[in-house]
């Protein structure tokens, strides 16, 4: 991306991420707020009822107490004592109950005032009168002619070996009451027909469903009843959506007038950047006559002039760095041409002067000296000559003509020139190369790979050499490994150093001319020491 187009796209989160944030901490914040305040709504109307409740209990037992003290109440138990059919002739409304039976030692219903079905059946509770607590709350589904009905009751032990059983029925009348106080909307579920969720409730606990808040005011597993509360909670949507159109409309604008005055500031800033940008591409490519002009007056001008400026002082330094580079180059393979020249010329002086000396002095032995002095000088002059001839190799070197070329016929002509070494098994050469084809210069490529081997077999006399061709993610590779000594470190540190050689007879151009053609080809050239032991050359080529 262009530096215009990153302080564009700056500007634009500048004006837009601030508003953003904004708006979401304050949409967030403000939901948690709500929902704590509709929590504690919910609870708060969750202790009206639990205050409700305990009202009703005490208005409940309170209606027990005078029942059980009342003359007729007394008299009922005489008749059943006696032996009545069980039915009571007085009603329990005047107490402000809607049921009463009198059950026996093992809670079975002796008597009854308008349930006769309940008679000889037992009853069942969770919790029964001790002689320390004679009288016990319960939570029951009852039934008479109408239906089922929750109820808040108490069984009370009245005589020994009774007890009376009686309460009040959680009406529509009642419900309706207490949705009023709590503000929510109650509603009775009555077993079978019970949701999971209400069956995994607590009773008394508020829980957060489907984005609503509800508790289990009575009832239960043991019950066969829920009565459950929906709490009212205060819609706060319409205030939180005026809110995130406020803040998205001021988000807006901000935007819009951030991204004008950008666009606008770039713009120009823009435009006096391509300018310099141009300047830039004609003195790359070599133009050095052409001033800069800025648009406007400022720091683009003070810059338009520091360029130009800085041109004419460049096109007068590369004049005089171009002759001192080449002078320096030129000093540079001067000394070290002088150097290995100067090698060989040693010994040839030193055998001159022993053929010298062997003739003036008619020494015996002047006809094995002349053979020896002069095959010496022969070989030091042959030295000189391979030196030269690579040197003049290597400043000639041509450029690569890279072409698509079959990589099994490529490395079956490199097996055609080793065939001996092969069959012999100093050298391997394996393909693991997927590619039918790859694109290089064949024939410089094949003297690289010929001269790789070549140094690897001169290693040792037996020394085994494994060439291995395959891929990697960027493209495919060439390894060249024996088994020999491996490098000296100075030939790791200057790998591709002209002049430097570890063999007797080695000009050090060798590996310098494989180092270029590799780079020619656009690929690289390592050198390594292969832990085991043994030099290695691994040759990369991209795709």
């Amino acid at each position: 991306m262009s530096l215009t187009g990153r302080i564009r796209l700056f500007l634009i989160a500048v004006a837009v991420i601030p508003p953003l944030v904004i708006t979401a901490v304050i949409y967030f914040h403000s939901v948690k707020k709500a929902e704590q305040s509709e929590y504690l709504q919910a609870d708060e109307n969750l202790r009206k009822f639990q205050a409700f409740q305990v009202a009703l209990q005490n208005e409940i037992l309170t209606g027990l107490n005078s029942l059980v003290n009342s003359n007729d109440f007394r008299q009922a138990l005489r008749r059943i004592k006696n032996g009545s059919d069980g039915k009571t002739d007085f009603s329990p409304r005047a107490y402000g109950l809607n049921f009463m039976e009198i059950l026996d030692s093992s809670y079975r219903v002796t008597a009854t005032w308008h349930r006769p079905g309940l008679l000889k059946e037992q009853i069942t509770f969770t919790e029964k009168p001790t002689a320390s607590s004679p009288t016990v709350f319960t939570e029951k589904l009852e039934y008479d002619l109408t239906g089922p009905h929750p109820s808040y009751s108490y069984i009370r032990r009245v005589d020994n070996g009774l007890y009376l059983y009686t309460g009040r029925y959680i009406d529509t009348l009642t419900i309706a009451q207490l949705a009023r106080l709590v503000e929510a909307e109650i509603t009775l579920r009555i077993e079978p027909e019970v949701e999971d969720i209400y069956r995994s409730m607590s009773k008394n606990v508020i829980y957060k469903t489907d984005n609503r808040y509800q508790s289990v005011l009575a009832g239960g597993s043991h019950t066969d009843f829920y009565l459950v509360a929906d709490f009212l909670v205060t819609d706060n949507k319409p205030l939180f959506v005026s809110l995130l159109k406020t803040t998205g409309l001021v988000a807006l604008l901000s935007a819009a007038v951030a991204i004008a005055l950008g666009f606008y500031i770039t713009g120009r800033a823009k435009r006096e950047i391509d300018n310099l940008v141009a300047a830039t591409a004609r003195v790359a490519s070599g133009d050095f006559n052409t001033p800069v002009m800025a648009y406007e007056e400022g720091e683009f001008s003070q810059l338009a002039d520091s360029f130009t400026e800085m041109t004419v002082k460049l096109k007068t330094a590369r004049a005089t760095l171009a002759t001192t580079e080449k002078i320096a180059a030129w000093q540079i393979i001067g000394r070290k041409i002088a150097h290995e020249i100067k090698n060989p010329l040693t010994p040839i002086a030193i055998s001159a002067d022993d053929l010298r000396r062997s003739y003036i002095d008619k020494l015996p032995d002047f006809e094995t000296t002349l053979k020896e002095t002069t095959a010496t000088i022969k070989n030091e002059v042959n030295r000189m000559s391979r030196l030269l001839d690579e040197f003049v190799s290597f400043a000639r070197m041509k450029t690569p003509e890279p072409k698509k070329i079959v990589t099994d016929k490529f490395i079956a002509e490199l097996n055609g020139l080793y065939k001996q070494q092969l069959e012999s098994g100093r050298l391997e050469i394996i393909s693991a190369l997927k590619a039918s084809k790859i694109k290089i210069d064949p024939d410089m490529f094949k003297q690289v790979l010929i001269n790789l081997i070549k140094n690897a077999l001169e290693t040792s006399p037996d020394s085994r050499v494994k060439v291995i061709f395959e891929e990697y993610d960027a493209g495919w590779r060439v390894t060249v490994e024996d088994d020999g000594p491996g490098f000296p470190e100075n030939k790791l540190t200057d790998s591709f150093e002209p002049f430097v050689t570890t063999k007797k007879d080695g000009s050090g151009l060798g590996l310098v001319i494989c180092h270029r053609i590799v780079h020619d080809h656009g690929g690289t050239m390592t050198l390594y020491n292969q832990k085991e032991g043994g030099a290695g050359v691994k040759i990369e080529m991209p795709r």
